[in-house]
């Protein structure tokens, strides 16, 4: 998928975009199925539609819980075709379900043997080499997903990349990054203030005023993150009824916040 400043870390990446690309999976497969009950008679169906439907009732199954049941469907799908991106891919979710390392990796590198333009394989694989903070060899993952104009989540794979390059404190290539998933993603509301707390980071207030409002706009109540990040973007433009506005939300809101004792010591007050 994926996790914010003040500092982005390796374990809240790897769940946000972790959750964003097993949420895309169930979208995509519970359409195609009744909840409760999950069937294939592959007898009726042509090889490459037998290893979809397995595929998909495999990823129903993961869903609800029952990777048993999924697994069953999953190795169904690679005894029809070994040379199955989708499934070689769907393969690795469930190792992934698993916690098998080295599973997981063995079937995403299969899957791009199959097919090295089966986009969704390489975003997901880049997910698990962050999760081993291998970020360089993620980073060229979710750029070739990014490059293929044919994958529908382009949006995703680049605001991944724009976390690695916060992790590394690459601000400026960060900064590219999340306004290329921007611009596929405009109603990505979060991608907002991680453009924020950048462009504050790097002294463009002006910009930073401009996103951090965008956000603002949406986001009721704000997170501490966000609340402190405004603060100080209103304290350098010498906004005094923002400043005391975000200031009385952080303090009531979140007492117990680390962002709450940042903001004493900045006021003085520790």
């Amino acid at each position: 998928m994926y996790s914010c400043v003040p500092q982005v870390t390796t374990m809240s990446v790897c769940r946000l975009m972790i959750n964003k690309i097993i949420n895309k999976i169930i979208i995509a497969v519970s359409a195609l199925l009744l909840v409760g009950c999950v069937t294939v008679d592959a007898r009726k169906l042509d090889p490459e539609r037998a290893v979809s439907s397995h595929v998909t009732a495999g990823m129903e199954y993961l869903r609800m819980g029952q990777p048993a049941n999924a697994r069953r469907h999953l190795l169904k799908a690679i005894e029809i075709n070994d040379g199955s991106a989708e499934a070689h891919n769907a393969l690795a979710l469930l190792y992934r379900y698993e916690v098998d390392d080295e599973r997981e990796e063995y079937h995403y590198k299969k899957a791009l043997r199959a097919d090295s333009d089966f986009s969704p394989a390489r975003n997901n694989y880049g997910i698990f080499l962050v999760r081993q903070k291998r970020y360089d060899d993620a980073l060229k993952q979710f750029s070739r997903a990014a490059e293929n104009v044919n994958y529908d989540n382009r949006g995703i794979a680049y605001e991944n990349m724009g976390r690695i390059y916060v992790i590394q404190d690459k601000t400026e290539l960060a900064i590219d990054a999340y306004n290329k998933a921007m611009r596929m993603n405009p109603r990505e509301v979060a991608l907002n203030l991680e453009l924020a707390q950048l462009y504050y980071k790097s002294g463009d207030i002006k910009s930073a005023d401009f996103y951090y409002s965008n956000y603002a706009r949406t986001a009721n109540p704000q997170p501490p993150r966000a609340l402190w990040l405004g603060i100080r973007i209103a304290a350098e433009l010498k906004q005094q009824d923002r400043i005391a506005s975000y200031e009385l939300a952080l303090e009531k809101l979140y007492p117990e916040s680390k962002e709450y004792q940042e903001w004493k010591k900045w006021r003085g007050k520790s």
